[in-house]
């Protein structure tokens, strides 16, 4: 029986204020929890039972999921006291694993790739592990992976702070996706009680056994370690969705969802449970609007994250941003980022009547939680 790991002890700082208030792993990703997506993504590929090795705020991830009974598989709990690195955290959850080959996922990593292909291809090669990798037209934010094409066989492995584009000219190569298929022997390579990178530090040493293979995966692979990865991994795997459906749909609506008929919803888009939408409003496109969500008249919405129990008023004018649970937009507000330039609104964000929240060509414009905003931001 395969097992899984996944990794969650980061803080999130790149995706702050949004963290600030909950784990980067619990982010809704198409109003469903990244973690949550990842288990499922592996309940699909026949894994019985994962660990979640958790460090930053771990009581919340803990309650969130529990045993996973909801989700039908076994999660069992590794808690990191102090950064051991991605080998030490793989390494701490020892007992759980050894003993079958197993999955390891770093935490912030959306994907729809079918796992049990990847490890079927494990399992042929006989290789102490298996890298998943991605061709991305700029693999410089990341570390590339240089592959024997024919054999498959990882011949060496750079982290992004190595990598020198050929001849300075930038093109398409595969990175590490952050998904790993690893036999127990793998464990005997990590040493305990230490901060370890897998990448850095065990993978090089696997590398020259020459038991270190690649897996090429397609379709959607995206991290969301920063806020626009966020948003435009929320588009990304709605289209996939709805592309996906056996029925022919347009918007992902939730039944229970009241939208007054005079409003116009623009594809694609996503609401969620118990949602009301008032009058003569405009929604769309690229949103994503969570649970318990109530819109009034004539708001406009397009290229954005609206999550749970959020209010907005009348007349309230929102596009590229991200709204948390829990925030209060008042009358006649407009929020507007720039291109990659964020509005962000972490939790329990107020912004009174008449307010413009508009972001430069330079950076995004962030709002810290329970704050409450009384003058325009530009």
């Amino acid at each position: 029986m395969t097992k899984a790991i996944i990794l969650s002890g980061g803080w999130g700082t790149r995706l702050r204020p949004l963290t600030c208030t909950i784990p980067k792993t619990l982010i809704p990703v198409v109003n469903k929890p990244v973690m949550e997506r990842q288990i499922l993504l592996l309940k699909a590929a026949g894994v019985k039972e994962v660990v979640l090795a958790v460090s930053v705020m771990d009581d919340v991830i803990k309650k969130y999921f529990g045993d996973g009974e909801k989700l039908g598989i076994k999660i069992n709990y590794t808690v990191e006291k102090h950064p051991r690195g991605t080998a030490g955290a793989v390494k701490l959850a020892e007992d759980y694993l050894k003993g079958d080959n197993f999955f390891v996922l770093n935490g912030d990593v959306i994907l729809n790739n079918n796992l049990k292909e990847m490890l079927k291809f494990h399992e042929e090669n006989k290789g102490i592990g298996t890298i998943a990798g991605k061709i991305v037209d700029d693999p410089s934010r990341y570390g590339v992976l240089i592959v024997n094409n024919e054999t498959k066989q990882l011949l060496n492995f750079l982290e992004k702070e190595k990598y020198s584009p050929p001849n300075g000219k930038i093109v398409p190569m595969p990175i590490n996706a952050g998904v790993y298929v690893l036999e127990p022997e793998i464990f005997s390579f990590i040493e305990p009680e230490k901060k370890i990178s897998m990448e850095r530090e065990i993978f090089p040493k696997v590398l020259n056994e020459k038991k270190l293979f690649y897996y090429p995966i397609s379709g959607i692979w995206n991290d969301v370690g920063k806020p626009y990865d966020l948003l435009k991994t929320n588009i990304l795997l709605m289209n996939d969705i709805i592309n996906n459906l056996e029925r022919d749909v347009k918007n992902l609506i939730d039944n229970s969802a009241n939208i007054h008929p005079t409003t116009e919803i623009y594809a694609p888009c996503t609401v969620g449970e118990n949602v009301i939408i008032h009058g003569e409003c405009k929604i769309g496109p690229n949103v994503v609007i969570g649970d318990n969500v109530l819109i009034e008249n004539r708001a406009e919405l397009s290229n954005c994250l609206i999550y749970n129990e959020v209010y907005i008023s009348n007349n309230v004018k929102i596009d590229n941003a991200i709204i948390a649970d829990n925030c209060n937009i008042r009358e006649n507000v407009i929020m507007k980022g720039n291109n990659e330039n964020l509005v962000i609104l972490s939790s329990f964000v107020e912004v009174l009547n008449n307010i413009k929240i508009i972001a430069p060509n330079t950076f995004s414009l962030s709002v810290c939680h329970h704050e409450v905003v009384k003058e325009d931001m530009k």
